[in-house]
């Protein structure tokens, strides 16, 4: 199926219209998301404190690309494809401590920066090996031990981080711990963007989240755009009875990293969101908790991130369902509470023209 028209966002948000339903229905704009965006996204893999191995395999966006990688943790890390050269056999399928990368298949082996060190039965081949036969070297990215990767051309978001870095010069990175027992993942009946519309807005909080509202001054929430990304900031309510580590009594920082990474930094540490598409209707959503070393991740509360998170996937299924209204055509955009939801709509149109 073709895809049934382009899609365009008026650049003034003040006439602009929500973008087009269709985007949401058809598996032709699914697909050019997956090909267009999503193969030149960076896309976190893990915090180097939890790679214990030297050979680390891992797929880059499952059941989306698919793509067979290998995080070798050596002298340095870095990223090879675990494809062999030869015959495309996936090299590696457990994590191990190996000083060699060895095909199962015909004997082929690698050292750990890919390079061709042996392959059995090409004596009489000509003009081999080349570099060619050598693994991959894949684009890898390292910030404060969180590790990143893409495929190709990968989207530029060195700005985010820079800016993460400017306004949180602070923030004690060393110390955050992953905390297994307050991650989880999700998956829900919902197209991927809907998912991040929502986060990307907070005009639905004193609606939705009663709890979070009742913690932050919603009439000082403020929205940042950045190249690829969205900053979303607000003060507590309250000043805080303990020693704070953000600026200016600010209760959380919530960046979005184009097009579906989110890493908000709280006085307690660090909760990051991965929504990754399955399908136009299926999204899996990894939510990562890192506490700062001493203190932990709140709970019990009417504002605890796992009650917040379940009332926004509530919310999301509910707009799933309505996408699909043959009564509902587009609406506007607030100019003044949903800038961030037009910015990533722009990036959509922008990527798939």
């Amino acid at each position: 199926m073709k895809t049934p028209s382009k899609i365009s966002v008026e650049k003034d948000i003040t006439i602009a219209n929500l973008i087009t339903p269709d985007f949401y229905k058809y598996d032709s704009y699914f697909e050019e998301s997956k090909h267009k965006i999503f193969l030149k996204s960076w896309q976190f893999v893990s915090h180097q404190n939890q790679i214990n191995n030297i050979i680390y395999p891992f797929t880059f966006l499952e059941n989306l690309i698919d793509e067979p990688y290998i995080i070798i943790k050596d002298k340095e890390i870095k990223i090879l494809s675990n494809i062999c050269t030869h015959r495309a056999n996936i090299l590696c399928h457990k994590k191990n401590d190996l000083n060699t990368i060895q095909c199962n298949y015909h004997g082929r082996t690698f050292d750990l920066n890919g390079k061709l060190k042996q392959a059995p039965g090409f004596k009489k081949v000509k003009n081999f090996p080349n570099k060619t036969d050598d693994l991959k070297n894949i684009p890898i990215k390292s910030w404060n031990n969180f590790i990143f990767t893409s495929v190709s051309n990968p989207i530029n978001i060195d700005g985010i981080f820079n800016d993460i870095s400017n306004r949180i010069s602070n923030y004690p990175f060393s110390k955050l711990i992953f905390d297994k027992n307050k991650s989880s993942t999700f998956t829900i009946d919902a197209h991927w963007a809907l998912y991040c519309e929502n986060y990307l807005e907070g005009f639905h909080v004193p609606f939705i989240h009663k709890g979070l509202n009742a913690d932050i001054d919603y009439n000082n929430y403020k929205i940042e755009i950045l190249d690829h990304g969205v900053l979303q900031y607000t003060d507590n309510k309250s000043p805080l009875k303990y020693s704070q580590i953000l600026n200016d009594n600010i209760y959380a920082y919530y960046y979005w990293i184009f097009p579906n990474m989110m890493f908000n930094f709280y006085n307690w540490g660090l909760s990051i969101n991965i929504v990754e598409p399955i399908n136009k209707d299926k999204t899996r959503i990894k939510f990562l908790s890192f506490p700062i070393k001493g203190l932990s991740q709140p709970s019990g509360t009417d504002s605890d991130l796992d009650l917040v998170e379940k009332e926004d996937q509530e919310v999301v299924l509910s707009v799933q369902n309505g996408i699909k209204s043959h009564h509902y055509n587009k609406g506007r955009y607030s100019a003044t509470h949903e800038v961030g939801l037009h910015y990533f709509h722009q990036l959509i149109a922008r990527y798939l023209d």
